[in-house]
């Protein structure tokens, strides 16, 4: 046969069709004409169907050899441009040779994890069904354990804060500190969850953490009492200094109640006709956007307070929320290391907008969106899905914010160089 392409030609002589002309005159032919019909017809797709084979066989049909299925499981929602045939082998070679019986909704579990890792992202983790009901608790403000918040930076757990008056912060935790041991166990040889799992416990208990922290030398211990951590995320108190009426307001992270506590706060300053405001972030982890957006508009008329960039460089500006009764009040923002996160966008909103001074240590820089999907299991993967830049456009994530003035307070000194400086701020103008 020619290696050129041939075309499968059915010759109908005049005679043939007169044929088939006189048979559709009979209507008593009829089943006849419906027998040379079937006939033919199948004579037309066998010869095709030849030509088809031996043509594709030949490589003779390019349009069908460009396009290859080299993908395994492509159906179901599953990518489509990666053999996924390798992850299977690996899995039936496991199940089939491992010496330890595998569990496999935890080898489900362990591959989602792994597949999160592979960013290189701190904030994008997954959350078995237990571990997501305990991030649920403690957005909620409430569980057993040392309190204090936690983050893997560099393959080790690292302390974001330790929350305010929470077993953590009474022991001496401080943020950036690399926990390397949880009684006497390598975190280096466990994943963050299992970390988290130590950590936690009952009231009353004890856990032994191994510390690594900048400018110490070597590793020490720190033993650490668990408690059930009730965060009231807004506390405040009216002082008298140098003859001025200053508010001090704490605001321990940003939760389910900081709204409507911050909004009763406010209530309570304009009534005592505050003279200044000092609002305290430090240690302050962070939380809800929302609810950092709602705080900073008490203070800003107008305008934007953060700016969300997300994936494709989409951007989408967070703009002032509430009546800005605060406006005009002198306002200092105290932060430190510890001020990550949602705190990071209250102080870049009032630094941009140039309506609080900002003192104290640079913040931790944890400037980025991440939301929280629940699987059908009640599992759960936090994903980053955006960065946050100030309203002037600087970013957050990895920089931190540096203070208007930048003032450290000394280790074992009991007096608090940074909060007495905001009053003399308020105080003196200086």
């Amino acid at each position: 046969m020619s290696s050129e392409i041939s075309y499968v030609t059915i010759l109908l002589d005049v005679n043939f069709i007169n044929r088939l002309m006189q048979i559709f005159s009979n209507k008593k032919r009829t089943i006849r004409l419906r027998s040379v019909l079937f006939f033919v017809s199948m004579l037309v797709l066998l010869s095709v169907s030849f030509w088809f084979g031996f043509s594709y066989g030949r490589g003779e049909i390019p349009f069908l050899h460009d396009y290859s299925l080299s993908v395994s499981n492509k159906d179901g929602g599953k990518p489509g441009n990666f053999d996924f045939s390798i992850y299977w082998d690996a899995w039936n070679q496991l199940i089939d040779k491992s010496l330890v019986k595998p569990d496999q909704q935890q080898m489900i579990y362990g591959s989602i994890s792994g597949m999160l890792a592979s960013l290189n992202d701190p904030y994008t983790v997954f959350f078995t069904p237990t571990d997501a009901k305990r991030f649920n608790e403690d957005i909620q403000g409430q569980f057993d354990g040392i309190g204090v918040e936690l983050v893997q930076k560099n393959g080790l757990p690292t302390v974001v804060a330790p929350l305010s008056k929470s077993p953590a912060e009474t022991a001496g935790l401080k943020a950036a500190d690399i926990i390397t041991a949880v009684d006497g166990t390598k975190t280096a040889d466990m994943g963050f969850n299992e970390v988290v799992d130590k950590i936690r416990g009952p009231k009353g208990s004890k856990v032994t953490l191994t510390i690594s922290r900048v400018g110490k030398d070597k590793l020490f211990d720190v033993a650490v009492t668990r408690d059930t951590i009730v965060v009231k995320s807004v506390d405040w108190s009216m002082k008298d200094e140098s003859g001025k009426n200053i508010a001090l307001v704490k605001v321990n992270q940003f939760g389910d109640d900081t709204d409507s506590l911050f909004s009763q706060f406010v209530d309570d300053a304009l009534k005592n006709k505050v003279d200044g405001i000092v609002v305290d972030l430090r240690d302050n982890p962070g939380g809800y956007l929302n609810s950092a957006v709602d705080l900073a508009s008490y203070f800003i008329d107008s305008g934007t307070v953060v700016i969300e960039k997300g994936k494709d460089n989409q951007s989408t500006d967070y703009t002032v929320t509430n009546s800005a009764k605060l406006k005009g009040i002198k306002t200092v923002v105290l932060v430190n290391g510890g001020t990550a996160s949602a705190s990071e966008i209250f102080t870049g909103a009032m630094q941009d907008h140039k309506t609080g001074e900002v003192i104290g240590e640079k913040t931790f820089g944890k400037g980025c969106v991440q939301e929280v999907v629940t699987l059908k299991d009640g599992s759960a993967v936090k994903i980053t899905v955006a960065d946050w830049l100030t309203p002037n456009g600087r970013a957050i994530n990895n920089q931190g914010l540096t203070p208007d003035i930048v003032l450290t307070n000394p280790d074992n000194n009991s007096s608090d160089d940074q909060l007495n400086r905001a009053f003399q701020f308020l105080t003196k103008g200086e």
